[in-house]
């Protein structure tokens, strides 16, 4: 969208605060408004299957697919460009994103009321705190600020890490409030829904692994073709390691990140569908492999081993900055080249309790709510406010 076509948007979104919204509609996008995942999917799902409220819940998504599949499954569903879903948005009092208001258009939300869920506890800085941020045009700037000021609410995972958001989207602190993620609330108990939109030959594939251990690799994205994940791993070598150690390695790229290898001729390595929800496989995955993706953080609250495979931390921190100290919130072992990696995952195998303490330590200060009822501390959040 050029610097006109933001102009109008934004002009737009001020002139939708003159309609009348609805305390009872709720509008959820996430991904660009593309696909049916992260926090507000979860979000979504627990109202969907409360039968306590009135509220009426919407997914907002350009996937016509994904739209007939909810609805097909009983769901609330609109195309984002429809008709009916700017209409939706229109008149929806609650507005549920994960990111910068691209989960759903931003010009029809005015005047409701925006919750943040966001999509991970940030290890790199994030949004204004950014260098991508930095290096922006001042229009693209100033486009971002208006964005974050419509944010009402923030949902962060502990007071620990609120100030870092309240300073990423340059809001008070207030606005920050300690709900946890809905999507850990899966790794609680089973969450009706969890697989609509995904594909159950995922699930199939795991669970005829014929493996003793599980692995599981969720690299972040390198905006750098020099350091892509693909390019650091020797996976006839890796394969071979796996199948020694009888273990299979579950690997989903970021979905900016499609590198084109073949992993056919691999017995012991499956690589996942970058639009894959990974909430609901974590159950399955007795250690965690990553880098700087916040997935760890969550996955520190099955009390499971995690290790970390971190061959370009100079210039990853260099390019990104992080919020902290990375060997000491990095509680698992951490590797900088292949030889490491694979010592790394010996150390996980032979002593799973091995960096027990060090990972409920730094789980301890991400999270306040250890319980798997955050969808229902948000919802009691809005509901307060709408009540008042």
């Amino acid at each position: 969208m050029g610097a006109f076509g933001v102009l109008l948007s934004l002009l737009a979104h001020r002139l939708a605060v003159l309609l009348p919204r609805r305390d009872d509609v709720w509008a959820f996008g996430s991904r660009g408004g593309t696909g049916f995942e992260g926090n507000t999917k979860y979000q979504f799902l627990h109202v969907a299957n409360r039968d306590d409220t009135d509220v009426r819940p919407v997914w907002i998504t350009e996937d016509e697919d994904l739209v007939s599949e909810l609805r097909a499954e009983g769901y609330g569903a609109r195309r984002a460009s429809s008709l009916h879903g700017i209409w939706t948005l229109l008149r929806a009092g609650r507005v549920f994103v994960t990111g910068a208001l691209t989960d759903v258009p931003i010009w029809p939300t005015g005047g409701a009321e925006v919750v943040q869920l966001w999509h991970g506890v940030p290890l790199k800085r994030i949004s204004t705190d950014s260098a991508a941020y930095a290096d922006a045009s001042l229009p693209d700037r100033l486009a971002k600020r208006y964005v974050y000021r419509q944010f009402d609410w923030v949902t962060v995972t502990s007071a620990g890490v609120s100030e870092h958001f309240a300073s990423a989207f340059r809001l008070p602190l207030s606005r920050m409030v300690v709900t946890g993620y809905p999507r850990t609330d899966v790794l609680w108990r089973d969450v009706p829904g969890a697989t609509v939109g995904f594909d159950g030959r995922v699930l199939d594939d795991i669970a005829d692994l014929d493996a003793e251990r599980v692995v599981a690799y969720f690299p972040t994205y390198r905006n750098d073709p020099d350091r892509t994940p693909a390019s650091a791993l020797d996976f006839a070598a890796l394969d071979a390691y796996l199948a020694d150690r009888d273990a299979a390695l579950l690997l989903k790229f970021h979905p900016a990140d499609q590198p084109d290898v073949d992993l056919d001729d691999f017995d012991q390595i499956r690589r996942l569908p970058s639009d894959a929800d990974p909430y609901p496989l974590l159950e399955h995955v007795d250690v965690l492999l990553t880098d700087y993706c916040s997935i760890y953080f969550e996955f520190l609250l099955l009390d499971r081993p995690v290790a970390f495979y971190a061959y370009d931390l100079p210039a990853f921190e260099e390019a990104n900055g992080l919020y902290f100290e990375y060997d000491e919130y990095a509680p698992g072992p951490v590797a900088t080249d292949f030889d490491g990696l694979t010592a790394a995952l010996d150390r996980c195998f032979e002593d799973p309790s091995a960096d027990a303490d060090h990972r409920r330590r730094v789980r301890d200060e991400m999270f306040d709510h250890r319980d798997g009822r955050s969808a229902e501390r948000v919802c009691a959040l809005v509901e307060d406010e709408r009540d008042r």
